[in-house]
């Protein structure tokens, strides 16, 4: 059995340990670089690229424009999609790129319906909101492959 005193070294040497292996993480980690959008068209662009890539056709998709106040006006986008369809992938996916751009991307499920509301952030300030819809009609769809 160990002692006091010996128990105690091992703890600080466990520490010590630990604090050098983290110090060398951090150090070989690349620094995180942040990309900025400069308008919202290349945050239209970046959406509309996201959409494309899930294989959503055009006609699901619906933009329309909410006015906020007299000088700012958020894009509103309504997109149905078949129940086979992951809404939390499409999410995900769009949560990792927007990251990049110092942006976030909340997102709320409305059960039991299981839709989905996703919220572009930035800065405070929700830019896009694009509100995923389960359309049971589109389950017979095929989507054309890349």
């Amino acid at each position: 059995m160990l002692d006091k005193k010996n128990g105690k070294k091992i703890i600080t040497a466990l520490l010590v340990l630990s604090c050098i292996v983290s110090g060398i993480i951090l150090a070989a980690s690349p620094e995180f670089k942040s990309y900025r959008l400069e308008n919202t068209r290349e945050l239209d662009s970046l959406l509309n690229v996201h959409i494309q890539d899930a294989r959503i056709n055009p006609n699901q998709i619906r933009v329309s424009s909410i006015r906020i106040d007299t000088i700012f006006t958020r894009k509103e986008y309504r997109i149905e999609v078949p129940s086979r369809f992951s809404k939390t992938l499409f999410h995900v996916d769009l949560h990792k790129d927007l990251f990049k751009y110092d942006m976030e991307a909340p997102a709320k499920v409305h059960f039991p319906s299981h839709d989905m509301d996703i919220y572009v952030y930035h800065q405070g300030t929700v830019l896009r909101t694009i509100r995923l819809t389960t359309n049971p009609e589109l389950d017979s769809l095929v989507t054309p492959e890349n």
